[in-house]
């Protein structure tokens, strides 16, 4: 692939420029020679730019990148290896001004002179061996070409139209209507209304764009509608151009003024609204942007227009300023296998049976892209033998011109990484297994061990990592795989065709003899060959579970290493050839059993990155020059912490009271990141000493805990310290918790930290009030915990909101839990105010003397999707306004005993909240009414020990609207009494676990009629119930006859009937794997046809006096069934 091979030279050079660039003044002697390698490497790169300029593709061409990496990896160790002894040096301990003079002068006992005569040595010979690569690029034509900034990238596009439809139209049936509507209802108020579609390549954004610019809704709305397809240049002039001669069916002649072609565009328009679909843009030039959308507006004349954007990048869909994103994610195996079979076998052919499986198979491969679904559709058509298909299973992403059709689309995005560095740190990625989720961060370090990431005057090398890492994403290259509740990403995973092409990138040898650089290892695999491991610079080794590393395991043949990465539970102890990797930068143990680290640890002098989660370091000194260290909670640090002063990350630091320990070693971290958590801060008395951590200054922190030892004695003064950890005013900090802080008030500069997301308040005993937050622009979530002293929430917590008459206006997640003493919580403002438009969950847990909850707190809150209040005894009423909710997914009532009143006035039905799944109403007392639901969407019901409501057969009718019920548990509830009507339709199809209690005392006066309604609700579910309770009355002599359907069910317990025997049937429940029978007073013997129940595994007894078990164990043909009588095993 052209232009691959040397971006990754150009990495190699560029670190080799750098390292001698910063370290040749210290070798004294070697001067002259290290600024003519500099000159060599120089016009090499000169050479290269020629290279990519021209994107030569010649074989010879391509050995002598080969040639040119060889060498370039040689040196990039010989002179890492210098810089090792450099280091070496500087950190020993100087006694005396003469040392450090030896320092100075990079050498200076006789070990050192011989050292340097080699190195100068070594140097003349990377002379000689760059001169002689320098040469094969004369003989090869390349010319020296300098540039002072990277070349715009050259794209291979492909030019599209509006008129090229595919028939085959698959997967997109949610995604077509949703455009089509955007842009058929759009505001005629605005000049235009701009629509972003953004999607990795091949998702199908140009053709999904094409079906919504031919839709006849769209033709309707629009008098004019113009196609441009923008890549791989972004200029105005050449697309006002373009825009023309659509409009006017002409050929530019290239000649005219930008002013002309608008006054014309201008004319051509007139009073038409049109629709301009800019198809595969890739301009993140903002002046650019506002330069062609500005003019486009002024040749405007009317409102109402639409603009289609199409974009892998979402930096771009960001600076169009669109109305609407609309995300393209991957089709499903079944639409690709759809694809597939209608390209290979016309669009309503037969597909053989032997193809289908391999067919599917291809498909999974896929992995959601259109573009590969159709390709190889497309190749499969010619393929006529299933051992074709199987051979295309297992090679179709490098078969012929398949394989090379999606990597070209794809290609695209590594193509416009402008950067060399940029497309290696891509490259690299293709190590990881597929669909192996990738953290930011480690991934970061592992390329800053690689030395892809180079620092500048401004930035550092984790800033420069996190913009190439983010550049990745927006462009599609990487995804993300999980989010946390705060929108904050966790992981990241690269989809499976931009892995191989990731690989393809990697292999970049013309002969295909790659030389290994990274790799992935199981010990109980083959062993890696010297000649390999000399080579690697990224090892993860996996020892497994029956593999063993130990002290004894040799990492000596990998003198090279730069990432080495250990994992399994039998490694215990870190092998003592690691002491030898001098040029290792990243070590990570996280996932071993190394308890201790070894002494020699400090001497990995260039070691940047340790994660040994589960080692304890207060022993062993740590490598002065290290920049993360992470490690588990509670670790003991070691004295000397406050030396590594280039620390980025430290997650953990506790405050002691002997030097070494004291909060003022934190102050000397200065570059500290990422999360910060600072314990036993009880051991400090006064602002002065907190104030000496210097938290002030440090700006990148994102998460912050603050945390005192709860109940430890002593004298306090928790104000003050907590006044002096302010952190930075302009920090990019996210999250803060406070724990255990004693004071009565928050600080002041609790409430101004305006980028907060997220604000936890746990066990601060003492505190009487809460900081005011209502105004916090940002703030998503809000825990407050054990605040034993706070009785009320009020206007001091929810202040006067953010300027705008809205208060909270980000919130979407609060907690209550074990607030003692609250009594209440007011909302006191006018109806001009706004208060929590954005809340999703509300969880209220162990607020025993709340009493009440603001009037209006429902009345803002439409978003609301999940409602949890438990064991708040003394609450009353809920709000008005619950009926409203029409986002309501999950609601919960548990333990609130004087809880009368959920909704009043209540409406009729309760239709609204069409969105709740799951309803929970438990342990109410004295609740008499519940809401009555009409929810289509209920999954789970569960209404348990409510004694004194009264409308639980209204209630149960309601549950006719909900088809999708899948669980429903009516226990200790009193009048179960249903219309006979009403149970005949009820559409319990859905319905898989069943639990029902109708033997409460005032049951018994009506014992027929409600064995008539139990049964009646049981005929409905026999098709699909899986898990059945039932406890009756011990009147009832028989079981419900509808029962002898159940053939799903697996899970039986009966409680409470007065039957002597059971019933013929009961043998018929073939899949039942669990039976109990408890409080069955009359049962004297089981039946014979229970040897039929063959998966019978468990059979509880309980309360059955009659029933003698071991007589009738011979009954139960299944042995290995386990039978527990009373609770006891038999």
């Amino acid at each position: 692939m052209e232009g691959v091979s040397s971006a990754a030279i150009e990495v190699l050079v560029q670190n080799l420029t750098n390292l001698l660039r910063d370290e040749y003044s210290l070798l004294r002697g070697l001067d002259e020679d290290a600024q003519q390698l500099l000159m060599t490497l120089r016009m090499i790169q000169a050479y290269l730019n020629d290279f990519e300029k021209k994107s030569i593709t010649q074989d010879a061409v391509k050995i002598w990148l080969r040639e040119l990496d060889a060498v370039a990896f040689n040196a990039d160790n010989v002179l890492d290896e210098l810089n090792y002894h450099l280091l070496h040096k500087k950190v020993k301990k100087m006694k005396t001004p003469q040392a450090k003079d030896k320092v100075r002068s990079g050498f200076s006992s006789s070990n050192d002179i011989s050292r340097r005569r080699n190195m100068a040595i070594t140097i003349k010979q990377l002379n000689a061996e760059f001169e002689c690569v320098k040469e094969m690029a004369t003989d090869l034509g390349l010319q020296s070409m300098f540039v002072n900034a990277p070349a715009a990238v050259a794209h291979s596009s492909f030019e599209t139209d509006s008129f090229i439809l595919d028939p085959i139209f698959i997967g997109r049936d949610d995604d077509l209507p949703k455009v089509v509507d955007m842009f058929t209802q759009i505001h005629d108020d605005r000049i235009f209304s701009i629509l972003a579609l953004v999607g990795m390549g091949g998702m199908g954004k140009t053709t999904l764009t094409k079906k919504v610019f031919n839709h006849e809704g769209v033709k309707a709305r629009f008098g004019s509608r113009i196609w441009i397809h923008v890549s791989p240049t972004f200029d105005p002039i050449i697309l006002f151009s373009k825009i023309l001669d659509k409009l006017t069916r002409r050929n530019s002649d290239g000649v005219e003024s930008r002013d002309d072609i608008l006054k014309k565009i201008q004319e051509a328009l007139k009073t038409k609204t049109y629709l301009l679909v800019l198809d595969d843009v890739w301009n993140e030039d903002v002046p650019k942007w506002e330069d062609f959308i500005n003019s486009m507006i002024g040749a405007t004349s009317t409102e109402g227009n639409g603009i289609i954007i199409t974009t892998r990048s979402e930096r771009v869909a960001a600076i169009v300023n669109p109305f609407y994103i609309h995300h393209l994610d991957g089709l499903s195996d079944e639409d690709c296998w759809s694809i597939i079979k209608a390209k290979a076998f016309a669009e309503y052919g037969e597909v053989p049976l032997e193809f289908k499986m391999i067919g599917r198979k291809i498909a999974k491969r896929c992995q959601g892209l259109p573009l590969a679904a159709n390709v190889v559709g497309s190749v499969l058509r010619r393929c006529e033998s299933e051992q074709e298909w199987r051979s295309i299973n297992e090679n179709w992403i490098s078969y012929g011109e398949g394989g090379e059709s999606i990597l070209r689309t794809l290609k695209l995005s590594f193509d416009h990484l402008s950067s060399p560095s940029l497309k290696k740190c891509f490259a690299y990625c293709s190590i990881f297994p597929k669909d192996r989720k990738m953290e930011k961060e480690e991934l970061i370090e592992l390329w800053m061990a690689e030395g892809f990431l180079q620092p500048s005057q401004s930035d550092d090398m984790e800033s420069v990592g996190d913009m190439f890492f983010n550049v990745l994403l927006q462009n599609s290259l990487l995804q993300v795989a999980h989010k946390d509740n705060y929108g904050n990403v966790w992981y990241y995973v690269m989809h499976g065709l931009v892995h191989d092409l990731a690989s393809f990138v990697l292999s970049n040898d013309a002969d295909g003899s790659t030389i290994v650089r990274f790799m992935f290892h199981k010990e109980e695999s083959s062993s890696i060959s010297e000649q390999v491991a000399k080579h690697l610079r990224t090892l993860f080794f996996e020892g497994g579970t029956s593999g063993t590393i130990s002290s004894g395991t040799i990492f000596s043949d990998f003198k090279y290493l730069r990432n080495l990465i250990l994992s399994g539970d039998n490694c215990k102890e870190l092998p003592t050839s690691v002491r030898k990797l001098i040029h290792l930068r990243n070590l990570d143990i996280s996932n071993t059993s190394i308890g201790n680290l070894p002494k020699w640890i400090d001497e990995l002098y260039q070691l940047q990155t340790l994660r040994a989660c589960k080692s304890h370091l207060e022993k062993p000194k740590l490598p002065s020059m290290l920049r993360h260290l992470y490690i588990k909670w509670n670790t003991d640090l070691p004295a000397e912490i406050g030396r590594l002063t280039c620390l980025r990350t430290l997650p953990y630091f506790r405050v002691g009271i002997e030097k070494g320990y004291q909060i003022e070693v934190l102050g000397r971290l200065k570059h500290l990141r990422g999360k910060l958590e600072i314990d036993n801060l009880e051991n400090l008395r006064e602002k002065g000493e907190a104030l000496k951590a210097n938290m002030f200054q440090k700006s990148n922190l994102s998460e912050l805990v603050l945390r005192w030892e709860a109940g430890k004695e002593g004298v306090r003064n928790d104000e003050a310290v907590l006044e002096g950890l302010q952190p930075h005013e302009n920090a990019n900090l996210q999250k803060l918790t406070i724990s255990g802080f004693q004071g009565k008030r928050f600080p002041a500069w609790t409430q101004d930290m305006t980028g907060l997301i997220a604000i936890t308040l746990s066990s601060c005993q003492e505190c009487e009030e809460i900081p005011t937050l209502g105004h916090l622009p940002n703030l998503k979530s809000l825990r407050l915990r054990r605040l034993s002293n706070v009785r009320s929430i009020n206007s001091s917590f929810h202040g006067t909101g953010n300027g705008e008459g809205v208060i909270f206006p980000a919130l979407e997640s609060i907690l209550l839990l074990e607030m003692a003493v609250l009594n209440e919580w007011k909302i006191e403002f006018s109806n001009e105010v706004t208060a929590f438009p954005r809340l999703k969950s509300l969880k209220m847990y162990h607020c025993y003397n709340l009493e009440c909850l603001p009037d209006l707190l429902f009345r803002d809150t439409l978003h609301l999707s999940e409602l949890d209040i438990r064991h708040c005894s003394k609450l009353k009423e809920l709000p008005d306004g619950l009926h409203a909710l029409n986002y309501l997914e999950q609601m919960i009532i548990r333990g609130c005993r004087e809880l009368t009143k959920m909704v009043e006035p209540f409406p009729s039905g309760w239709g609204s909240l069409s969105s709740l799944r799951s309803l929970e109403i438990r342990d109410c007392q004295e609740l008499t009414k519940m809401v009555e639901p009409s929810a289509p969407s209920l999954t789970k019901v569960c209404v348990v020990d409510l004694k004194s409501v009264q409308n639980l057969p209204k209630f149960l009718d309601c549950l006719a609207e909900s088809p999708l019920l899948e669980q429903l548990t009516v226990v200790s509830v009193p009048e179960v009494t249903l219309s006979t009507s009403t149970v005949k339709i009820w559409p319990f199809d859905s319905l898989k676990k069943l639990e029902m209690d109708v033997s409460m005392q005032w049951s018994k006066e009506n014992n027929e009629a409600i064995k008539v309604r139990v049964d009646g609700i049981l005929k409905n579910c026999h098709s699909s119930l899986c898990e059945l309770s039932l406890t009756g009355l011990e009147m009832w002599d028989s079981l419900p006859d509808s029962m002898q359907h159940f053939i799903a069910l697996y899970s039986l317990e009966l409680e409470n009937f007065g039957v002597k025997a059971l019933p013929k049937w009961f043998g018929g429940l073939s899949n039942l794997e669990r039976l109990c029978l408890s409080d069955f007073t009359n049962l004297r013997s089981l039946l014979p046809s229970m040897r039929s129940l063959t998966k019978l595994q468990e059979l509880h007894i309980r309360d059955c006096p009659q029933l003698r078990i071991e007589s009738e164990r011979h009954k139960i043909l299944n042995r290995s069934t386990n039978i527990y009588v009373n609770g006891h095993k038999r």
